[in-house]
């Protein structure tokens, strides 16, 4: 195990996660990647690590994490994840499995209890659904963002430009319409983009206003893409998010920087 401030930590570093926080991850087009990002460098430095769901989540993959367990198949779940976080560094625990291929996350008495027998360095929490789609606008029931959570992340991705808005790639198109005035079949642009996850009736309401909020941009891994996440920077208001980030997680070299 690599640990200390030799480990390089970029994710960690740059979106300002520590020790002690609990993050919940919202948005579209990169949750679930971002957060087991996340959790391999908080492994590296020496962090124990726990990685869940308050929504649905797909069986994490044994490159995504070091030991899974569903409470409603493991009554003893208590006894036995403690003991192997402090082993395995990294755990994913989920609630039950409704399918093969989804998994329901855990409630709010759940996720407490999972926090108070485990006490992770840090607790990472994807707290959103968009049903695979690249973009969505969330609904007056989402996202469900538990209590005592430390920051806030949103994900959209750039990926999510150009495309129509219909049910087929985004989720809630009539909600992205009524928030940003865009019309069925038109094409979702940065400042549509921006318009949505900067709105006040958003994701900012899910989250208390000592909680800071940032803003990840996915999939900005060349000079146009990062052209277009500019775009969206200047159309987002100054004081919705503490920093805008774009990155590519899927390279062999994952980056991540500061747009602004």
């Amino acid at each position: 195990m690599v640990s200390g401030p030799a480990a390089e930590t970029p994710f960690l570093d740059t979106l300002g996660i520590c020790r002690g926080d609990a993050v919940a991850i919202v948005g579209s087009g990169g949750k679930a990647t971002l957060m087991y990002r996340l959790a391999g460098e908080a492994v590296d430095r020496g962090y124990a690590v726990i990685t869940t769901s308050t929504t649905h989540l797909h069986p994490p993959t044994s490159k995504q994490t070091r030991a899974f367990y569903v409470t409603g198949e493991t009554p003893d779940w208590p006894a036995i994840v403690p003991g192997e976080l402090k082993t395995r560094r990294h755990v994913t625990v989920l609630g039950a499995r409704p399918r093969p291929d989804k998994l329901k996350g855990l409630g709010a008495e759940e996720l407490e209890k999972l926090r108070e027998v485990c006490a992770p360095d840090l607790l990472l929490m994807k707290a959103d659904g968009a049903r695979a789609r690249l973009f969505k606008a969330p609904g007056d029931h989402e996202p469900v963002v538990p209590e005592r959570t430390t920051r806030g992340v949103v994900v959209a991705s750039l990926k999510s430009v150009g495309i129509p808005l219909d049910e087929r790639q985004v989720h809630r198109p009539e909600r992205v319409g009524s928030l940003t005035g865009l019309a069925g079949d038109e094409p979702v642009t940065p400042e549509v983009i921006a318009g949505v996850v900067s709105h006040p009736d958003a994701y900012r309401r899910a989250f208390p206003e000592s909680v800071p909020l940032s803003l990840y941009l996915s999939c900005a891994d060349d000079r146009e893409s990062l052209d277009v996440a500019h775009r969206i920077v200047e159309a987002v208001p100054g004081s919705v998010f503490e920093g805008i980030y774009g990155g590519d997680i899927q390279r062999s070299e994952a980056v991540v920087t500061r747009l602004a």
